[in-house]
């Protein structure tokens, strides 16, 4: 749903993806997450998001933000 979410924000000619904010898990930041902007996301393959630093595995993804406004979120577990 990740992929699909990101994709759907990458290709509508009504959007503008630098707006695009994807929050995931980062075990080695003091916070437990760190945040992506949109323009440092160079492509999106089957299983990762692709930046410029590295990749990030979609499983890993918290919560996506358009222009503010959350338009994905990880269910939360009971």
């Amino acid at each position: 749903m990740v992929r699909k979410t990101l994709n759907e924000y990458k290709w509508r000619p009504d959007t503008d993806f630098s707006k695009i904010v994807v929050y995931y898990i980062d075990r080695l930041n003091p916070r437990g997450y760190a945040v992506l902007r949109g323009d440092d996301i160079v492509d999106m393959g089957d299983k990762f998001i692709f930046t410029r630093d590295g990749m990030i595995p979609y499983h890993r993804v918290i919560k996506i933000e358009y222009d503010g406004k959350i338009i994905w979120q990880r269910a939360r577990r009971a």
